[in-house]
């Protein structure tokens, strides 16, 4: 539940976008650097880690495996005036930050407890501030991978507070193209100063200009008048240890700190909840309406998985630092536990794919969220329905899927319009700085859908 919203999102037109004028192309998909998982220097114009958008290479094969999502899911949820845990908050309480809480809402949709307060809600959808909407947006994810959230001085590359003209122009485009909600990694690798470590390799706290960049990005949210989903960390941390002095970066696996316990309530205390707090103390804090714990770290596990007829988790062993499904999901709920303490925002977890959709109904998230390439929907299609994936007791949001279709075999328009009339609580297309999935040429038809729905998909 995100109380603290309700002033700032006030303010926001209801009825349509007023969306700014279009801007002309400005070539930048694919011109952000990227990172390749070596630790050296950036791939220039690549965009993002080898296999952005999908999975690491080579994980593309035939999934089927062993078998998908529970087939004998219940009836889909109407929703309550609750969080995922199960309590409701209520007017005039106050986060450990400080930060008062000025009104009660649901932090996980499905059905409004304030719909008198609503001119049109979204059944299905995610709540915030007394608004059920369907999630609308695209995700960024970085404008220059691992930098944007501490910057990166051995490449020369600034964090969001030292390109703000930049990042502004790019919010804005979106904006204009009917972005309501961006995506937006903050560490997807632990590279260079992003977070600093003691002598153990034990995080100790926000390295570089972490602190800056988050209040800026919110600030500059705030003028293009967008909102923001955090991503905290990817599949892409869990690569194996670098050192690659003096030219590139030395990069840290999340890999063995997640597995031990003692050092991931480190990583918890000094990495998690510095960065909640962070976002907590900005005055433009009710851009940032979503907490998205780790992006796809199905690639990054091992072993069977908790929970129904899931198959088992095959993550790359020489590529990565490996770990169980009890393990990873331990990351996701502690982190939960602390960004709904810090910030009241909704929770939930970038899964790679709806095959291993019970993997994180028991880590306390406030809806789910689902990825959709060519090699998934082959296999497990979206068209589906949700209750065949046992997915049914919490909304289900399309957190990634390719802006351009390929490999889909049907039109955007068709795709997210599915999305909606099954009930989907939200589409955000990938995106906007990865070159495979061209922004540019693309984002009209963003814009279209949003222009159908304006209400619905603007929080």
């Amino acid at each position: 539940m995100r109380p603290w919203l309700l002033l700032g999102l006030l303010q926001l037109s209801v009825a349509g976008f007023g969306c700014i004028g279009a801007q002309e192309d400005d070539g930048l998909d694919g011109a952000a650097g990227g990172d390749a998982g070596s630790g050296g220097g950036p791939v220039g114009s690549g965009g993002g880690p080898v296999g952005s958008g999908g999975g690491p290479v080579g994980s593309g094969g035939d999934p089927s495996g062993t078998g998908g999502g529970t087939t004998s899911a219940g009836t889909a949820s109407t929703g309550s005036a609750t969080t995922s845990a199960g309590t409701t908050v209520s007017a005039g309480t106050t986060t450990s930050a400080g930060t008062s809480m000025t009104s009660s809402s649901t932090a996980t949709g499905g059905g409004s407890a304030c719909a008198d307060e609503d001119a049109c809600p979204f059944d299905g959808g995610v709540e915030i501030a007394c608004r059920l909407r369907f999630m609308y947006g695209v995700n960024y994810a970085w404008r220059d991978f691992g930098a944007d959230f501490s910057g990166q001085r051995q490449w020369s590359q600034a964090g969001v507070s030292g390109k703000r003209d930049q990042v502004l122009a790019d919010l804005r485009d979106m904006r204009a193209h009917g972005v309501d909600v961006v995506r937006w990694w903050i560490y997807p690798r632990f590279q260079g100063e992003a977070v600093t470590f003691d002598g153990q390799g034990d995080p100790t706290g926000l390295g570089g200009t972490s602190k800056q960049d988050l209040l800026a990005a919110l600030e500059l949210a705030d003028q293009a008048e967008v909102n923001v989903m955090f991503t905290l960390f990817s599949f892409d941390g869990f690569y194996k240890t670098t050192h690659n002095p003096p030219t590139g970066l030395s990069v840290a696996s999340m890999g063995p700190i997640v597995a031990d316990p003692a050092r991931r309530a480190k990583l918890i205390e000094n990495v998690v909840r510095p960065i909640a707090q962070t976002v907590a103390s900005s005055p433009h804090r009710d851009r940032m309406i979503a907490w998205d714990v780790i992006n796809e770290p199905e690639w990054a596990m091992t072993g069977p998985s908790l929970y129904g007829g899931d198959p088992p988790f095959e993550g790359d062993a020489s590529k990565f630092d490996l770990v169980t499904h009890a393990q990873m999901e331990a990351l996701a709920k502690e982190s939960a536990a602390v960004l709904r303490e810090e910030t009241g925002a909704p929770v939930s977890v970038g899964s790679a794919a709806i095959k291993w959709g019970q993997a994180w109904t028991h880590a306390d998230v406030d809806f789910y969220q689902v990825h959709m390439y060519g090699w998934v929907n082959e296999y497990f299609p979206y068209t589906k329905p949700l209750s065949e994936y046992g997915l049914t007791d919490k909304p289900v949001v399309m957190g990634e899927f390719p802006i351009n279709m390929d490999g889909m075999k049907v039109t955007y328009d068709t795709f997210v319009s599915d999305l909606y009339d099954m009930r989907y609580a939200g589409a955000l297309s990938w995106s906007v700085t990865d070159r495979n999935f061209p922004w540019s040429s693309h984002k009209a038809a963003v814009k279209a859908f949003a222009d159908r729905y304006p209400c619905e998909t603007r929080y």
